[in-house]
């Protein structure tokens, strides 16, 4: 009888033993599924495609038919850790071809790429310290055209990577939700690229997107400002404001380069939306000019 029962006693507690085992392992499971779901990323962002069509024939007050396509991606991917490291990523790239009868070739309706990139470690609630990047081109050739003879002809005058903007910076960065964000970077570099088939053979003293004769590159040292505002206009229209400001220390600090583009989404179903686009540059060194873009578009909407 007394070995019967240390037997079960024995049995009992190995039990016990591998019952507070595996809740252990549970709840070390359950730990790390928490601190998993709290360092993930984050992806949202839209893609639309729009298309605009006009068509006449001895229209008796006149008309030019014409034909336009526009295919636009915005996309977002931010990690947030529990240790406080926050990156923000968002890409866009906006393509668009027209043509108007009569004329020989297709010719650009927009065409643009852009990557920004946000490292920061918090410092409170909203306040970061912050390392960004910011990098643009355009995807496809770039042609200025003209008559010869009588005839559309056209030359090469830009393609992918020539010109290339790069600009980076350390500063700091402020960060509500997913309405508004600000970086301030005191100290900032920015660098044009561009290929030396287009510069090596341009008159002497003249530039090429602010890169010399034979060059390849500028380079510039400065402080830069940019954010990002979003607010609901009305129901179902949204404005989303991007902006950047750009202070050379080593040449001209006179001329502050800036741009805003400014995005309003008309929602009309799930599926269906619009959108219009008013954007608007100044860089003396690309051109000594105000540089305006506007597009509106009305078609196929689709959430990512």
């Amino acid at each position: 009888m007394i070995y019967y029962f240390l037997t079960v006693s024995l049995f009992v507690s190995l039990l016990n033993a591998q019952q507070n085992q595996f809740i252990d392992s549970i709840s070390i499971d359950s730990l790390k599924t928490t601190n998993e779901k709290k360092n993930k990323f984050n992806t949202f962002g839209l893609t639309q495609f729009s298309f605009n069509q006009a068509y006449f024939e001895n229209w008796i007050s006149g008309g030019e038919s014409s034909m336009t396509g526009l295919f636009s991606i915005d996309y977002n991917i931010n990690y947030k850790s529990e240790k406080g490291w926050v990156w923000d990523n968002n890409l866009m790239l906006s393509i668009g071809t027209t043509y108007l009868s009569g004329n020989a070739f297709f010719k650009k309706a927009d065409d643009r790429i852009e990557i920004n990139s946000v490292l920061s470690k918090k410092v409170n609630t909203y306040w970061n310290y912050s390392a960004y990047f910011n990098f643009k081109t355009q995807l496809l050739p770039g042609y200025e055209y003209f008559k010869k003879n009588g005839e559309d002809q056209k030359k090469k005058i830009s393609r992918i990577l020539s010109p290339a903007i790069i600009q980076m910076g350390l500063g700091w960065y402020y960060k509500e939700g997913d309405l508004a964000w600000f970086n301030v970077a005191p100290l900032a570099a920015r660098g044009i690229f561009v290929s030396k088939n287009f510069t090596q053979n341009i008159t002497p003293g003249e530039k090429y997107f602010g890169v010399e004769r034979g060059a390849t590159n500028i380079l510039s040292i400065g402080a830069s400002f940019s954010g990002f505002i979003k607010s609901n206009l009305m129901e179902n229209i949204t404005m989303e404001n991007k902006f950047n400001v750009y202070v050379n220390y080593l040449y001209k600090i006179e001329n502050i380069d800036f741009e805003w583009n400014a995005n309003i989404r008309l929602k009309v179903n799930d599926k269906i939306s619009g959108n219009l686009i008013f954007h608007i540059q100044y860089d003396d060194d690309l051109i000594s000019r105000l540089q305006v873009r506007e597009l509106f578009g009305l078609g196929l909407s689709i959430d990512i």
